[in-house]
């Protein structure tokens, strides 16, 4: 669906956004302690099995659930982590009441309003002088492997954390969507990895419409009210997929989680949430790490973006590359790759 559209938006996409790896061949590790990463965990990085079966799922369907990704510490290293991030907001934090409107999201006194929803994108600079936890787990937790492996890649690169809540029991929705045509990057092997640090009932979770990534890209739209992208009228609109799944042309995936389970998906697939029904006053927190794999460019996508770019390269650790054999331990590594704010 909309092959044609989608071909003719990437015509501008660069095709040589970042060096990932030294003229010698050398990666470098990380160095706890000292310079902009001083401070951050020294908890060892652990490793997550992805099976067979899950890569298959994920190329199939364009989404898989990993059970128990994320153990304990990290549970409470990102739970902190969320925490300060509400506390200092950074420039892309968004507080939206349940009347809010996309000309009214960002005018002053936003973070007091009674919250339905939060929403912040940290990137990893971002993250290092202002929640230098969050570095620490794209550093050090095993999303950027899990992830690699799924999509097939040899490299993972860092690109943002995204921090959402959604306090229930609330209406509000996020619209259906896929997240690529929000960025100013492209490829075929760019995906993410949300992490549950709520429990959370399917009824209140994502849902993925299976296979949704290979239809091609649409014009995005913004979460607080569903109003279109300006200058992006070279996607089409997303089709009715409400009907479509009424229809039964198309199956949508939801899952009930608990904390620590991840799930992973390619940056292409149609997904979206219906209004919160958690209990009274519960928080359904959950952080997303994205990642670019061995394809992942810079695109000057044109017109309005969620995630402003152009005039904001700058560098971020290459994560895992190139992925270790079968029984190897890996470490993540932390080569400078450039990508688009």
């Amino acid at each position: 669906m909309a092959a044609a559209s989608a071909l003719a938006a990437r015509h501008r996409c660069a095709a040589a956004a970042r060096t990932l790896v030294s003229s010698s061949g050398e990666r470098s590790r990380p160095r706890w302690g000292d310079g902009a990463l001083g401070g951050l965990s020294r908890v060892p990085a652990r490793r997550y099995l992805v099976t067979g079966a899950d890569v298959e799922t994920y190329r199939r369907d364009g989404v898989v659930c990993l059970r128990g990704a994320f153990g304990s510490h990290w549970l409470e290293v990102m739970r902190a982590a969320f925490s300060d991030a509400m506390d200092r907001p950074g420039t892309y934090a968004e507080f939206i009441g349940k009347d809010t409107t996309w000309n009214t999201l960002f005018e002053a006194g936003a973070e007091r309003r009674e919250l339905a929803m939060f929403q912040d994108q940290v990137f990893f600079q971002d993250a290092v002088q202002r929640v230098p936890a969050l570095a620490d787990v794209a550093l050090r937790s095993p999303a950027a492997e899990m992830i690699a492996r799924l999509m097939g890649s040899t490299t993972a690169a860092f690109f943002y954390h995204h921090l959402i809540m959604k306090r229930g029991p609330t209406e509000q929705p996020i619209p259906w969507h896929q997240d690529l045509p929000y960025w100013k990057v492209d490829g075929n092997q760019i995906g993410s990895v949300w992490i549950a640090l709520d429990d959370m009932p399917a009824s209140a979770n994502v849902r993925y419409v299976a296979g949704s990534h290979t239809w091609g890209l649409f014009r995005p739209q913004h979460f607080v009210d569903a109003t279109p992208y300006e200058g992006r009228a070279e996607l089409p609109s997303l089709p009715d997929v409400d009907g479509m799944l009424r229809d039964g042309r198309v199956r949508a995936v939801a899952f009930d989680v608990a904390a620590g389970d991840a799930l992973c998906f390619d940056s292409r697939i149609v997904h979206g949430s219906p209004g919160g029904r958690g209990a009274p006053g519960g928080d359904m927190r959950r952080v997303a790490l994205r990642f670019g794999g061995d394809d992942a460019t810079y695109c000057d996508r044109q017109g309005e973006t969620a995630i402003l770019g152009g005039r904001h390269l700058t560098t971020s650790p290459m994560l895992v590359g190139p992925i270790p054999g079968p029984g190897s331990v890996s470490t993540p590594l932390a080569k400078p790759a450039r990508h688009i704010q």
